[in-house]
């Protein structure tokens, strides 16, 4: 994870653009994270899909790499390591989703339950 933070502080450094606003960084994640998503529109999209159509495929890479990279970005902005923030969102996720009460049950009650509760002590 190290190298790929080097490669994106050194391209935005090599552009003068390592003074962005979090702000600015935030907004473009998230309009970056709608063209990943519009890919999808209308489409019931499968994994198998884009195996089949490999100019699909690309195009949903080159969106989630914009993604990642402005992510990066946002990590190396409020100097944060990456892996720690990972581990650490992980392990919080762990304890509010245990693997023995929610696995393979995405989108069942019992997830939306924990999920509502969460939501509601915010």
């Amino acid at each position: 994870m190290n190298n790929v933070t080097k490669i994106v502080q050194k391209f935005v450094k090599e552009r003068d653009w390592d003074n962005q606003p979090p702000g600015d960084i935030a907004k473009s994640i998230i309009i970056e994270a709608a063209e990943l998503l519009e890919k999808f529109q209308w489409s019931d999209f499968f994994a198998e899909n884009a195996a089949m159509d490999p100019e699909v495929k690309k195009e949903i890479i080159d969106e989630l790499a914009d993604v990642f990279v402005y992510a990066i970005e946002m990590a190396i902005i409020l100097d944060c390591d990456i892996e720690t923030i990972v581990k650490n969102k992980l392990a919080k996720a762990a304890k509010k989703y245990p693997a023995n009460v929610v696995k393979g049950k995405l989108g069942s009650k019992k997830y939306w339950e924990i999920k509502k509760k969460h939501r509601a002590g915010k």
